[in-house]
């Protein structure tokens, strides 16, 4: 995970913004790898939030390779946006591969 702005988020990192609308700061799911276009200016990524459903899915303490979020917190695979590199606030931590397999297949059955 990169743990500092300059550098490059990967796939399966969790990283902080502020909001989309400055009223809804929450972490996110880089789902996008280098081979998106702009990686390293532009990430595709999937909200997070502690709002339990039962499409989505929970990061465990398991769940993480490094880092993680004090709260049970859910990853939203049909919540998507694209985020700028220079509005993201910081890295939080990075999941596991499984996990990152489990919201990449989520993501694209919504998008199928």
């Amino acid at each position: 995970m990169a743990d500092r702005t300059d550098e490059a988020f990967t796939r399966g990192d969790i990283v902080w913004h502020d909001g989309l609308f400055k009223t809804s700061a929450r972490p996110w799911f880089v789902l996008s790898n280098d081979d998106h276009p702009f990686h390293g200016e532009d990430y595709l990524v999937a909200g997070i939030t502690t709002t339990e459903r039962e499409q989505a899915i929970e990061l465990t303490a398991e769940s993480w390779a490094v880092g993680g979020l004090p709260e049970t917190s859910y990853v939203s695979p049909w919540f998507l946006t694209t985020l700028k590199h220079t509005a993201i606030e910081q890295g939080v931590g990075t999941v596991t591969d499984e996990v990152c397999a489990t919201a990449l297949d989520a993501a694209r059955d919504y998008l199928a």
